[in-house]
């Protein structure tokens, strides 16, 4: 990828790649942006943990489970044999990873407050062979991998390697691992999720439903991102949830991310949440069975979209 600059005549320049001096200068920079880049909270730089000493371990609070980030210098080695063993690493050593959220956090939570079936591992490089990202494209594996390359006068581009190998849907769990990776705990206990996933739950009509607020949404900006999770799709700019949504039988249950008393909800649809145990991002919640009041509730979800845009 070539990056230019737009002098005053219009011409283009091309501002020329320039390496990390060293893989230590990757990672601070990565670490002093995991919030931004990826939508996590930073926990801690070299973990010791096992034999292993992780570079980076970070939490998605919306999950409740933890990340674990590596910066790799060298393109030969294998991130699915390296993946898998951080993962059973985490899984055998739960309790350090609680004590640490609970030391960053200063608060206490048990270990079924966490949701270990949705830990993954991000390889963060300058880049990465076709046999590294073929090895990984795959929804099912808990593994992501983004290239970061920095350029003169301090400009930096991240770019991750999307995910286009759609043959299985990730209900089915991480069932195999490389044989070279001895494990005590079991992977497939690990679960990453897919649309497909979720559409399977609704009736046609709710499907076609939830494809109408999907396509209206899209059109808003090219950046909002569909990221399908364990209870709901989510619907995100700038790694923040603005409405998620949980595809049922006979209807749609949707959260907008807007808190309490912020939502101008003149029908008075949305029931107001924040008191009650509920799945979704936001303060609001509604059912939705037809497409009676779409213009309305896409007219309400804006508002939490337009919110989150500006924290970009």
């Amino acid at each position: 990828m070539e990056l230019y600059k737009i002098s005053e005549n219009k011409k283009l320049k091309i501002i020329k790649p320039e390496d990390f001096k060293i893989e230590r200068e990757m990672q601070n920079i990565v670490q002093a942006n995991v919030e931004q880049l990826f939508g996590d909270k930073f926990l801690s730089s070299e973990f010791t943990v096992g034999i292993y000493r992780l570079d980076t371990v970070a939490f998605d609070e919306e999950l409740k489970s933890f990340v674990i980030l590596e910066y790799k210098n060298m393109t030969k080695s294998s991130v699915i044999d390296q993946g898998y063993s951080y993962l059973n690493t985490l899984l055998n050593h739960k309790a350090d990873f609680i004590l640490l959220y609970i030391h960053f956090y200063g608060v206490n939570e048990s270990e079924s407050y966490f949701d270990w079936s949705q830990i993954k591992v991000i390889f963060v490089a300058k880049g990465f062979t076709q046999y590294q990202k073929d090895a990984v494209n795959n929804p099912v594996l808990p593994i992501e991998l983004y290239e970061v390359n920095k350029y003169t006068n301090d400009y930096v581009i991240v770019n991750k390697i999307e995910k286009d190998n759609l043959g299985q849907t990730a209900h089915t769990h991480v069932a195999a691992k490389p044989k070279s990776v001895q494990s005590v705990k079991d992977v497939s206990s690990i679960a990453l999720y897919t649309e497909e996933d979720h559409l399977s739950n609704g009736s046609e009509e709710i499907r076609r439903l939830y494809q109408a607020f999907k396509d209206a949404i899209l059109s808003w900006d090219s950046t909002i991102e569909v990221k399908p999770v364990k209870l709901y799709i989510g619907f995100r700019i700038h790694k923040h949830n603005f409405i998620d949504i949980q595809i049922q039988k006979k209807q749609l249950k949707i959260w907008i991310n807007c808190p309490e008393g912020e939502l101008d909800d003149s029908l008075g649809l949305a029931r107001n949440v924040k008191h009650i145990g509920h799945w979704g991002n936001g303060d609001y919640e509604l059912v939705v069975k037809d497409d009676t009041n779409l213009e309305y509730i896409l007219s309400l979800a804006k508002k939490s979209w337009r919110d989150k845009e500006k924290l970009g």
